[in-house]
């Protein structure tokens, strides 16, 4: 009797997800039609919205695996073309205009030779021309840049062009 349940069980469920484009009250309908219980048809209907459920999660899993391996070779990617930070470099301001170059190790301001020093990974000075030049990066390149002059208290803030 049980083996005869689950084997017409079997054959609604079968049924029932072939069906394709029929709403769930039109399933249970059908199935209760066929003389079978309402809550085997239930079961069975909710069996059926379990499997979908379950297709779209793996499919869902699937899918954020692929496009994480997709986002980190494209960070790989970027990471192998990443432009050299310490670039050759105009700031400039209505005062001002300091140039950048040979990896930070040249510099000029107004047009006469200048000194860089290096303050730490991310920080430098340039002195010269009765000013101080300072410049903060990032990974990508310089972040700001401001001025101030060696005596007095004039100061401000310069543009960057990389």
């Amino acid at each position: 009797m049980m083996k005869a349940k689950m084997m017409m069980f079997a054959g609604v469920f079968s049924a029932m997800f072939l069906a394709g484009c029929t709403s769930p009250a039109q399933r249970m309908a059908a199935c209760e039609a066929q003389g079978i219980s309402k809550d085997t048809c239930y079961l069975s209907e909710q069996n059926r919205q379990q499997g979908i459920n379950n297709a779209a999660m793996a499919a869902a899993y699937a899918n954020a695996a692929n496009a994480t391996r997709t986002h980190e070779a494209e960070q790989h990617a970027q990471a192998a073309h990443v432009a050299d930070p310490m670039r050759e470099a105009t700031l400039y301001s209505n005062v001002l205009k300091a140039t950048l170059s040979n990896g930070f190790f040249t510099a000029t301001v107004n047009g006469k030779k200048a000194t860089v020093k290096r303050i730490n990974e991310n920080f430098f000075e340039i002195h010269g021309g009765g000013y101080v030049i300072s410049v903060s990066m990032n990974g990508d390149g310089i972040d700001s840049a401001s001025w101030n002059k060696t005596h007095g208290r004039d100061n401000g803030i310069l543009t960057v062009k990389q």
